[in-house]
């Protein structure tokens, strides 16, 4: 039976299946999973490494969380949970990288008391762009998706595995919280995707997100996110390596500094702003007469929407190049779909 999504009263649950219910804040609708007990692989793991029922039951049956734990289990074996629980996954994304982020990123981590213990580049290509949200997405527009697929894979991404300095997560926050995972606790201090939530202190705020899309950073959530990404950026033998050098604590903060100076130096540094952007396009002689219009408007303060922007930006002279498309998609679209419910939730629309 494959995974399926909808509202169901509680406590309903089909016959020889498992349904979860997901209980969000208040006021919001409630969301059910139910897998057929049959198609659920037995010693998955997951109850060490999530603390959602619902996410135990999806990943039970991801190939990319399977794959991946089972490597870990090879490689670490009995610890393999314990090797999860202590390390973080960050993935720093193309606007970082035109922006000129990832070395100011870093610098955030190591005051802030992580150690990177793995580094590499990583392209988020169409299909990995839907792994990584995957059960998210279910919420997301057919232009949120399809803006995501033209930034996402504009550059190389600067994927980082870490630890606390000390082992405790808690000295890398600043505010303890009793049994935190790593990964957690840098969800914790990553800030809000939206950059009106993002408080001092987290990562988002002090390199300047700038709108739900190009907000810089991603992060695992749980221990059971950490494994699922690897197995989403990693081969077969790059994990079984990966999780060598978690488990033997290496440190890569070399590999890290290198690797952003590559990332950095072989991209031209970019405004992406939306005042910026549209400073930039209004500068260029033969921008076409109409799109011309919308920018002044947009400038202004006047609304204008992404589609009727859009209709006008694919027209011959519009002159538009691939990043500036990005930032006035981003700006002006509208990403998620009216009372839909997340597979699971996402932790940077509702920080801590």
């Amino acid at each position: 039976m494959f995974p399926r999504a909808g509202h169901r009263p509680e406590g309903s649950v089909e016959k020889n299946s498992v349904a979860v219910p997901h209980r969000p804040g208040a006021g919001e609708a409630r969301a059910t999973v139910a897998l057929a007990a049959d198609v659920i692989p037995p010693n998955s793991g997951l109850s060490l490494l999530t603390r959602s029922s619902i996410k135990q039951q999806l990943y039970a049956v991801d190939t990319y969380f399977r794959d991946s734990w089972e490597d870990a289990v090879r490689v670490c074996g009995p610890v393999a949970s314990d090797v999860a629980r202590d390390h973080a996954f960050l993935l720093l994304k193309p606007d970082a990288v035109v922006r000129r982020k990832l070395l100011p990123a870093l610098e955030w981590l190591e005051s802030a008391g992580w150690e990177v213990v793995h580094a590499q580049r990583f392209r988020v290509h169409r299909w990995a762009v839907r792994a990584f949200w995957q059960y998210q997405w279910n919420t997301a527009t057919r232009d949120r998706r399809e803006m995501a697929d033209h930034y996402m894979a504009a550059t190389d991404s600067l994927v980082l595995l870490m630890r606390a300095a000390d082992g405790s997560a808690a000295r890398a926050t600043g505010r303890p919280i009793p049994d935190e995972w790593a990964c957690s606790a840098l969800t914790r201090v990553k800030g809000g995707s939206d950059p009106r939530l993002c408080r001092p202190g987290q990562i988002r705020y002090a390199l300047g997100t700038l709108n739900q899309q190009l907000n810089l950073v991603h992060t695992a959530d749980e221990p059971a996110d950490l494994i699922r990404e690897i197995g989403i950026c990693c081969t077969t033998d790059e994990r079984r390596a990966l999780y060598t050098a978690l488990a033997a604590g290496g440190d890569a903060w070399d590999d890290a500094h290198r690797l952003a100076r590559e990332l950095e130096g072989g991209q031209e540094v970019l405004d992406l702003s939306l005042t910026g952007t549209v400073e930039r396009l209004l500068e260029r002689a033969g921008s076409e007469p109409e799109l011309r219009r919308c920018l002044i408007r947009l400038g202004s303060g006047e609304a204008v929407s992404w589609p009727e922007l859009e209709r006008v930006a694919d027209r011959p002279g519009a002159g538009l190049g691939g990043w500036d498309r990005v930032v006035l998609g981003t700006f002006l679209l509208v990403p998620t779909l009216p009372g839909v419910v997340p597979l699971l939730p996402d932790a940077s629309a509702r920080p801590r």
